[in-house]
């Protein structure tokens, strides 16, 4: 570990460690200080009982820009699910898909039961609409909601109460659709462009792929940074670190500790997945499942990511995973009562009191509800001299958003150092 590096990076989440490439790559030298013992953040894969468990539902748009560009999609061996979803319809399902890549999907959406001529025929504007939003330069400017966006496109209540509420609100964690229509019409894009996939070893995978491609001196886990000082960092026990510029990439509120700046805490939505081994897949094909509108129970979605990705699971298992979004019990086996009533409406309760529960993952700060936009963005990056800041609060809150804040922060150090920047 160099004594004094040129940077310091405050955070080993995918933001800090895509500033730490940027940087390396332009022969900065620089030392990511991580709080947990692995670093990724929220992105992260724990391995329990030979199942890959994912803290909370998540997954990776191929489509994203950034993930292209700063990821080897191909090393992470990603698996794709299918396009479209299972939308609850009396006591079974119905499947949504999307008949520009599956022509026959056509018939399917119309007999799910969420959506009737009219909305398919307004899901083609929509569309066109949304690929038209992939460059992202819109983002964050909209003063209309999504639900205002859909509503005044004429889609019916029950394409709104079938499909974009499950479907969007549990990509937004927010039921309401209260988030800006640009980013809605990004993130369709991104959808309509590409795949949700889950990489083979599971989510921690993107920022251990990035982790390993930094110097072997240039990251510290189990590391807690407790201020800043004018010369670098001060850690939890005591040590100083000393560096010309300071890259703090952390969630919104530890941000906003270190540097008196950034979002409450009460700005994020949260979630909670329910893990469990199942000897047999309730869903056979790798869609999600998403609650109707009159369901009892907590589960938001419902999928097997051993449909997905085998890797998941050992073999002659499956690994189920059910989420609630917002607010949830804070006990454990409340909650797993509730989600087994409700999937066993769904599955059979016969079926799915064979289920063991594996774990339930409660991610309370999943995602910030602010989306900047891209000026503001840009202008963010920047707190003092030598210190900057990255984080997908500062930007959209996704996997592409941490990226791209990441970099953004990096080059904007660059800049002012007056390193040339290499694409």
């Amino acid at each position: 570990m160099p004594h004094s590096p040129d940077v310091i990076i405050v955070g080993g989440g995918l933001a800090g460690l895509a500033a730490a490439r940027t940087l390396t790559a332009h022969g900065v030298s620089v030392l990511v200080l991580e709080r947990d013992a692995t670093v990724g953040g929220r992105v992260a894969t724990d391995v329990v009982d030979g199942f890959r468990i994912d803290r909370g539902f998540q997954v990776l748009l191929d489509s994203y820009p950034e993930a292209a560009r700063v990821l080897d999609l191909g090393a992470l061996d990603l698996r794709p699910f299918a396009s479209g979803a299972l939308v609850r319809r009396g006591a079974g399902f119905g499947r949504v898909g999307d008949p520009w890549r599956d022509p026959l999907a056509a018939a399917s959406t119309l007999r799910s039961g969420a959506f009737t001529p009219l909305d398919a025929w307004r899901m083609l504007r929509l569309r066109g609409r949304a690929l038209r939003a992939v460059d992202g330069t819109r983002v964050g400017r909209s003063t209309v909601t999504t639900m205002d966006r859909l509503r005044a496109n004429g889609f019916s209540d029950g394409a709104i109460d079938r499909f974009f509420r499950p479907f969007f609100g549990g990509v937004f964690l927010d039921r309401a659709l209260t988030s800006p229509a640009d980013w809605f019409d990004y993130l369709f894009g991104m959808f309509a462009a590409g795949r949700a996939t889950l990489p083979a070893q599971g989510m921690g995978a993107l920022p251990a792929q990035l982790a390993a491609g930094l110097p072997g001196d240039a990251l510290r886990t189990s590391t807690s940074v407790e201020r800043l000082t004018e010369a670098g960092v001060t850690l939890a026990g005591g040590e100083t670190l000393t560096a010309e510029a300071v890259i703090v990439a952390t969630d919104a509120g530890t941000h906003a500790a270190l540097l008196g700046r950034g979002e409450s805490p009460a700005a994020w939505s949260g979630c909670a997945t329910l893990s469990f081994d199942a000897p047999t897949a309730p869903i056979d094909t790798p869609l999600i499942a998403l609650a109707g509108p009159q369901e009892r129970g907590p589960i938001h979605h419902c999928c097997v990511p051993s449909v997905v990705a085998p890797s998941y699971a050992p073999a002659g298992r499956h690994l189920v995973s059910a989420t609630v979004v917002g607010p949830v019990t804070p006990d454990d086996a409340a909650l797993e009562r509730a989600a087994r009533l409700q999937l066993g409406e769904w599955f059979g309760a016969t079926a799915v009191a064979g289920w063991r529960l594996l774990r339930v993952s409660r991610v309370p700060y999943s995602l910030v509800r602010a989306v900047r936009d891209d000026a503001m963005a840009t202008t963010l990056v920047r707190v003092a001299p030598g210190r900057y800041a990255a984080g997908d609060h500062l930007e959209t809150p996704s996997i592409n958003g941490a990226l791209r804040s990441g970099r953004r922060a990096a080059e904007a150090l660059l800049a002012d150092w007056g390193v040339a920047r290499r694409d």
